[in-house]
């Protein structure tokens, strides 16, 4: 059975992960479509896809994340699986240096890292 993807959207209407590729669309275009081909490959695959491309976060159950890399840019999109309704919700993304520490960026990320996954389930 496939796996449905959709974009978490906020009280406001906005959706953080869909914000982050159209922003990857202007600035990181490969980056982008690499991250695009594995969330087509997730729909397929679902928490099966492994090999490094996607992994769940340390210290925060539920919250996953599709990694990839291009030319000195890590691009991370933050995600969960609903198992019981076969969809995979993209929450929020970011784009990071190689070398770059995740804490520099992780201040941006509290209210996703907050979002109590469970809630959809």
């Amino acid at each position: 059975m496939r796996w449905v993807v959709e974009y978490y959207e906020q009280a406001d209407t906005t959706q953080p992960a869909e914000a982050f590729e159209v922003s990857l669309k202007r600035h990181h275009k490969k980056l982008g479509a690499k991250l695009r081909a594995i969330a087509a490959a997730i729909e397929v695959y679902g928490p099966q896809l492994g090999g490094g491309l996607i992994e769940p976060c340390h210290n925060y159950k539920g919250l996953w994340e599709i990694r990839t890399i291009f030319n000195g840019f890590l691009g991370r999109e933050l995600f969960g699986f609903d198992g019981e309704h076969h969809r995979v919700v993209l929450l929020h993304g970011y784009v990071k240096r190689v070398g770059q520490p995740a804490r520099a960026i992780a201040s941006k990320f509290e209210e996703v890292i907050e979002y109590d996954l469970n809630s959809w389930r």
